[in-house]
């Protein structure tokens, strides 16, 4: 495994590669994103294992099982990986670095907001809402102007943690194989740690071991964003009054962290009521003293505050890199 003050290096410089290139969408009409690729093995399993009609605790242990299988095949991947960047010395620097990049989702999330800004501002409502629909796990059809900027920024800020932050933290102190089992999580907890009759039991230890993994990065990110507020708008204070005393409200653990600094930072409530197939859930608002009537402008506003993250992130990660070299 590499030291860290080289693996400092290679996550700065896959951060750059992201944010270049993003996700080259020609090359993977081609060849399997290595997430799509999880997804597969995954549906393979659940398909496998999963039976919905047997008792709740039959569920969870086999819902267990197809996790450790599901991680381990990962892990002895990622093994694999880390042997043969090491047989490439040099070359294997290179090549560990894509791989980096290929599991960061900086510029894809940055992309994936840009369209719904674009939509709202240039397109119409219903435009708005397909693109959206992309990026939220909820039922966006009956979503209005202000409901798919409050879906969009949110989705934005929760994705900036466990799509950009987690990954780069993972790999960091744990290298590609950290990396690889935190992107594995990420993609179970995201296919089956949904409360709904055919998950509820089976992917009960995915979404409670995604939490665990998320607890540190959510909080980091959520902190990221109070100190970019504090310098792009001003309203770092409030980030951080509004993050510490709603966080907790929301449904998850860990995404009220970043979405209520964000809710903070721009001024205006997020959470709230939502729509998931045919079930509502009744969440409370999250900065409830802050506006409803969310437009395309506040969803720029969150694009520079990610944008602003992405790239404190490759100042700290370097300067932990010199420190340690020193």
């Amino acid at each position: 495994m590499l030291d860290l003050e080289l693996r400092a290096l290679l996550l700065v410089l896959a951060i750059m590669l992201d944010w270049l290139i993003g996700d080259p969408k020609k090359l993977y009409r081609q060849i399997f994103h290595p997430v799509e690729l999880m997804g597969e093995v995954l549906s393979w399993i659940e398909g496998w294992l999963n039976r919905p009609g047997v008792s709740m605790a039959r569920q969870k242990t086999r819902g267990v099982i197809g996790l450790f299988l599901y991680l381990a095949s990962w892990g002895i991947i990622a093994s694999a990986l880390v042997i043969i960047c090491d047989v490439l010395g040099v070359w294997g620097y290179a090549l560990e670095m894509i791989i980096v990049a290929v599991f960061l989702g900086g510029r894809s999330l940055y992309n994936h907001v840009l369209d719904v800004c674009e939509a709202l501002k240039f397109k119409t409502v219903t435009e708005a809402r397909q693109a959206v629909g992309h990026i939220v796990g909820r039922d966006t059809a009956a979503l209005d102007e202000h409901g798919v900027a409050r879906a969009g920024i949110e989705s934005g800020a929760e994705n900036l943690s466990d799509g950009f932050i987690a990954p780069a933290l993972f790999y960091l102190f744990g290298g590609l194989i950290g990396l690889i089992v935190y992107k594995a999580v990420n993609t179970a907890d995201s296919m089956i740690g949904y409360k709904t009759q055919r998950f509820l039991g089976f992917g009960w230890a995915s979404a409670r071991l995604d939490d665990v993994f998320n607890w540190i990065p959510s909080r980091v990110t959520g902190c990221m964003i109070v100190v970019m507020a504090h310098f792009l708008c001003g309203r770092g204070l409030e980030a951080w009054r509004v993050m510490r005393r709603d966080a907790r409200k929301h449904s998850s653990p860990n995404a009220g962290w970043p979405e209520a600094a964000m809710g903070g930072a721009l001024g205006i409530a997020l959470a709230g009521p939502r729509v998931y197939k045919d079930m509502m859930k009744q969440d409370p608002w999250i900065n409830a003293r802050g506006r409803l009537d969310a437009n395309a402008e506040d969803i720029w506003h969150s694009m520079r505050l990610i944008k602003a993250c992405i790239y404190f992130t490759i100042v700290l990660v370097g300067i932990l890199g010199l420190v340690v070299l020193l």
